[in-house]
């Protein structure tokens, strides 16, 4: 066998190493050796085909024997005869060559070769755009016709790795059109997204090299879109307060391409949707205007993506009003003096019940659709002092089973009614103790005073008369004679002076 090596580079990127002009066939007779070559190792159905019968006997006869029908022009020089087809049209190409040596007693030999046929028909078959994950999918590629069929290896490569191979181990007749095919079972992932599939013909040349003959490729792109999105929000709402609604998309991919809009009563909701890190939750704000029910709708879809698929969640909420409850008492209560209790909330919106408990026990209660004031007459006694009453409210809504429940205390403040008049007793004790002591006061400066215009003692500046005897540091003042100290007045009055007139006289 002769060969001659060449490296080319195919379409897919790989190197092709093919043996050319050199599959021989050679038979080695007693004396004379005998070998059929082509030019090319397999020929496309249509092409052209050189088959060339060469011998070592020195004086041969070359018979080349063809399959009928097949234009060929031939030639023979010296110990070679050579075929040429212009046009292969026949799937089946045998060829015998027979050589008659003279030289060696006219012993006969053949050689006999079968040459592949190929076309370059092959097809992958249409296949789901968008494959969602952890899905299991199918990709079909039918080869090209090749005889004879078992030269045919069909391959499946993700990327440049083959993932599946198959080839025909069972002959089949040249008129057998069945083609082969390679169905490749896979689940898709996030990984397939963008990833690249390829088809790849080839044929084997039996010289431990193969000959890619065709190749087509796929570009496969995933999605996750298991779930219907679904509102987080099931709480009522409070009429003109700002609220987050949060709508929560699982395992979604790729979570840029989704798109999540809101809307209220059919109407979108003009304001930004953002979603946290994980891409699971979008979250928008929005104030509700209106009490009542209120349906709200989170709907998610790949809108920039091809694939045109929409999903949605919807609840009816309730958006209510429900001022707080107001409960009013007297500061002070007097035990036996009935006084009224109010209990009130003056605006709700949904069934109200509303109730003015003492402890547990329900002191008066009323219901009602909007606003609501209940009242209740109370009999004080010592034992409520410190007693607290509660005004409880209750908004029951229309899609909430638990209502709403809000609460507003007071503690009673019980007095008896002789309280006051202690009070007051109290005061009067207190205002005559002052005017006692005021009138003691007035008394005690009066009688100072008269002492010191008598002339017997000057408190402030104690100068004796030679005729006034001192009294001793323990004798009390009140022990002088009244008669003396009168008699003595008018004889100090012209030593004293008209000035002095106050029971304290200044000191110099």
């Amino acid at each position: 066998m002769i060969a001659v090596m060449v490296s080319t580079l195919t379409s897919s990127g790989r190197y092709l190493h093919l043996v050319l002009f050199v599959f021989t066939l050679t038979t080695k007779g007693n004396g004379f050796d005998v070998e059929i070559n082509t030019d090319t190792p397999a020929v496309e159905i249509g092409a052209s085909l050189n088959v060339t019968c060469r011998t070592t006997c020195l004086n041969p006869t070359i018979d080349m024997e063809l399959k009928s029908g097949l234009n060929k022009y031939c030639h023979q020089v010296d110990n070679s005869n050579t075929c040429q087809f212009p046009v292969v049209e026949k799937w089946d190409l045998p060829i015998v060559c027979i050589v008659t040596c003279k030289s060696e007693n006219n012993t006969q030999k053949e050689v006999k070769k079968e040459i592949t046929v190929y076309n370059r028909d092959l097809v992958i078959a249409p296949h789901p755009e968008l494959m969602e994950i952890n899905k299991t999918y199918q990709l079909h590629c039918t080869g090209p016709r090749v005889y004879p069929n078992n030269k045919l290896h069909l391959k499946w490569l993700r990327g440049n790795n083959v993932v599946k191979s198959v080839n025909s181990t069972v002959g089949k007749l040249p008129e057998d059109v069945t083609p082969l095919v390679n169905i490749l079972d896979l689940i898709a992932s996030k990984t397939d997204d963008g990833q690249v599939y390829t088809c790849l013909a080839e044929l084997d040349l039996d010289t431990n090299t193969t000959k890619e003959i065709n190749s087509s490729s796929v570009t496969l792109q995933t999605y996750s879109f298991p779930e219907p999105p679904r509102i987080l929000n099931r709480k009522p709402i409070v009429v003109n307060e700002e609220v987050t609604l949060e709508c929560e998309v699982h395992n979604v991919y790729p979570a840029e391409k989704l798109t999540v809009t809101w809307f209220h009563n059919d109407e979108e909701l003009k304001s930004d949707t953002k979603t946290s890190a994980s891409h699971d939750i979008w979250a928008t704000t929005w104030t509700p205007q209106v009490t009542g029910p209120t349906e709200l709708t989170c709907r998610a879809d790949f809108e920039d993506y091809p694939l045109n698929l929409t999903r949605s969640d919807n609840i009816s909420i309730d958006v209510y009003v429900f001022s707080e409850p107001e409960i009013h008492a007297p500061k002070t209560i007097i035990v036996g003096k009935p006084v009224n209790i109010t209990c009130s909330v003056f605006n709700a919106s949904g069934k109200l019940q509303l109730a003015l408990k003492n402890g547990n026990t329900i002191l008066a209660n009323d219901s009602s659709s909007t606003e609501l004031t209940i009242y209740h007459t109370l009999h004080p006694e010592m034992e409520l002092n410190g007693q607290q009453l509660t005004c409880e409210a209750e908004l029951t809504l229309q899609h909430h089973s638990e209502p709403i429940v809000k609460q507003q205390n007071t503690t009673l403040n019980v007095q008896r009614e002789e309280s006051t008049r202690d009070i007051i007793i109290i005061l009067i004790v207190v205002v005559l103790i002052i005017l006692v002591a005021i009138a003691i006061i007035i008394y005690i400066c009066w009688r100072i005073d008269r002492a010191r215009k008598s002339g017997k003692y000057n408190l402030l500046n104690p100068t004796p008369n030679k005729n006034q005897e001192i009294p001793r540091v323990n004798e009390p003042l009140n022990t002088i004679p009244l008669q003396e100290v009168i008699s003595n007045g008018n004889d100090n009055n012209s030593q004293t002076g008209p000035n002095n007139k106050s029971c304290i006289t200044p000191v110099s």
